[in-house]
C-alpha cells in the first residue's frame, strides 16, 4: 500500500495578474508514452512494493513505471533448511487509461539452496490488468480490481506448467492526512505436482507518512492454504520507504512467520522508477 504523504495541497492560492513582470508557473512534466497521450505527473508515484498489499491506484495514463528488488528468504521445515535469492523482481506497470493499467511481471530468477538438491531458474511470467473502481467519499473506501494470469515461462520446480489465472480485490482508506489502511482479498485457481486447487489470499496494512519523504507500513498477510493439501499461512512484516523525488522510491522490508507453514523470516530491498 502507498505510504507517501498526501500530495493534495491543504489550500490553494491563484494570482491573476497580467504583466510580464509576474513569472508564470511551469507546466507539470508530461514525459511518458506519446501514442498514449500521457497526463501530466503532478503527484508522485504510488508504488505496489515492498508490501503485500497491491494499491488501489493504477499509473497515470501514457506512463511507464519500472518496480524491482531482491528478496532473501529463511526456512527451517522439520530440520529441513531452506534459504532463497530472488531478484530483480521486475514489474512492468503501464497506464493505458485513466485508471487503467497492464501490469508485466517479468520472469524472476530464484535461486534455493536447500538440505539436499539445489534449485535455481526463472520464476513464471505475470501478465495482469488493474483498475481503479471507486475513489474515497465518505466512509466509502478507494477500491480497485486486478485480474492476471501465469503464463508457464519457468524452470524446474519455479514453474506450474500452467496457466493460473486469480482475481485481486484492492481497497484503500486514508484515515488522517498521514495514517492510512488498506488490503487485498486474492483468489487463484494455482496448479502444483499437475494437480489444480483453490487458494485464497487476504492482507491487511497500516501504512503512515513519517515526514515528507519518508514513509513506513506493518501488515499482516496469509494463504489460506500455501499449498495443495497443505495448511494455512501466516505472517507478518514491516518497512520503509525513501521517496527521493515524485518518480523514484527507494525500500526496505523485513518479515516473519507466524506458524510452521509460513517461511521463518524474509527480507528485501527495492525500487521504483516512473516516467
Amino acid at each position: 500500500m502507498p505510504t507517501r504523504p498526501d500530495p493534495r495541497p491543504l489550500a490553494a492560492l491563484c494570482l491573476a495578474v497580467s504583466t510580464p513582470a509576474v513569472a508564470q508557473p511551469e507546466d507539470p512534466p508530461v514525459g511518458g508514452l506519446p501514442l498514449l497521450r500521457p497526463v501530466p505527473l503532478t503527484e508522485p508515484l504510488v508504488t505496489d512494493r515492498p508490501d503485500f498489499t497491491e494499491s488501489t491506484d493504477a499509473v497515470p495514463r501514457g506512463h511507464i513505471q519500472i518496480e524491482g528488488g531482491y528478496t532473501f528468504t529463511y526456512n527451517d521445515a522439520a530440520g529441513v533448511i531452506t534459504r532463497s535469492h530472488s531478484a530483480p523482481e521486475l514489474l512492468l506497470r503501464v497506464g493505458l487509461l485513466n485508471d487503467v493499467e497492464l501490469r508485466i511481471a517479468w520472469p524472476t530468477y530464484t535461486r534455493l539452496d536447500m538440505t539436499g538438491p539445489d534449485a535455481d531458474g526463472l520464476e513464471d511470467l505475470v501478465l495482469g490488468v488493474k483498475v481503479k473502481l471507486v475513489e474515497q467519499e465518505g466512509l466509502v473506501p478507494h477500491v480497485g480490481v486486478i485480474g492476471e494470469f501465469t503464463a508457464p515461462t519457468g524452470a524446474g520446480a519455479l514453474t506450474s506448467d500452467d496457466v493460473d489465472p486469480a482475481v485481486k480485490l484492492l481497497w484503500a482508506y486514508d484515515v488522517y492526512d498521514r495514517v492510512s489502511v488498506g488490503g487485498n482479498v486474492n483468489f487463484a485457481s494455482l496448479t502444483e505436482n499437475d494437480d489444480r486447487f483453490f487458494q485464497a489470499a487476504a492482507s491487511l496494512a497500516l501504512g503512515v507518512a513519517v515526514t515528507e519523504r519518508v514513509g513506513a507500513y506493518v501488515e499482516y498477510f496469509g494463504f489460506y492454504p500455501v499449498s495443495d493439501g497443505g495448511g494455512d499461512a501466516h505472517s507478518v512484516n514491516g518497512g520503509v520507504t525513501f521517496l527521493v523525488n515524485n518518480n523514484l522510491q527507494f525500500d526496505a522490508r523485513v518479515g516473519l512467520g507466524l506458524n510452521e507453514n509460513a517461511d521463518d523470516f524474509f527480507t528485501g530491498v527495492g525500487f521504483a522508477l516512473r516516467y
